[in-house]
């Protein structure tokens, strides 16, 4: 253990994807919901689980000037948050990882905002004018060492590459329909509104006036069973 860094355990895991680059690939998920069903409070909820600690809920609140209560953490400084987190155990599982010890590892994040896109006032604008990450280290290593380990981070934080890269996420959105209205939306095309939609030989939907590919697919019948 150097850096509170499990330097066996990443070492072992470490060696296994190596040898087996199929497990390098994960998914994550995070599901949470607009509560609704209160008027004070927090307006977002999700349980985020832990290997040992079990589920923890986390909650959110706009700003009041942004139309919130204020009365839990902002979405936007949780981000900044995780991104302190993960960089700096980033750079200190790289020094571990070359045996450097760090007697202190403090960061700080400063975000300049414009706020233009955000009020609905102007869309196009960027909402940030600056973003500013700051190390504070303690260490006996050389400057030398420190800025290979600082490399070696910047290349490898999962966060650093999501805040530096364009990532486009695809954006679904899924509409509950009351049980008594169900039949009907299942045949109302999305783009033409028009009553349309059709079921083709595969179950799969398509409307006949534009074109437009469904949401729906015909659940397959049962198919009966007989013991011998």
């Amino acid at each position: 253990m150097l850096n509170r860094i499990d330097l066996e355990g990443f070492k072992k895991v470490q060696k296994e994807y190596i040898e087996d680059r199929s497990k390098c690939k994960k998914t994550l998920e995070v599901k949470g919901r607009w509560r609704l069903d209160v008027e004070y409070g927090p307006q977002f909820e999700t349980k985020l689980r832990t290997e040992r600690a079990g589920d923890i809920t986390v909650q959110t609140d706009e700003t009041i000037i942004l139309g919130g209560g204020g009365t839990a953490v902002h979405p936007v400084h949780y981000c900044m948050a995780g991104f302190c987190g993960c960089f700096s155990a980033a750079f200190a599982k790289w020094a571990a990882m070359v045996g450097i010890e760090l007697k202190k590892l403090d960061i700080r994040i400063v975000a300049d905002l414009d706020m233009t896109t955000g009020f609905g006032i102007e869309d196009g604008i960027p909402a940030v004018d600056d973003y500013k990450l700051e190390i504070f280290v303690e260490s006996d290593a050389s400057i030398e060492e420190l800025n290979k380990v600082l490399e070696h981070t910047k290349n490898r934080c999962f966060c650093m590459y999501c805040i530096t890269t364009p990532i486009v996420p695809k954006i679904e959105m899924i509409v509950d329909i009351p049980e008594e209205k169900r039949e009907e939306a299942v045949f109302i095309c999305p783009n033409c509104f028009n009553k349309t939609m059709v079921f083709l030989d595969d179950n799969t939907q398509k409307c006949k006036n534009c074109g437009t590919t469904g949401y729906f697919s015909l659940q397959p019948e049962a198919k009966k069973v007989s013991q011998k």
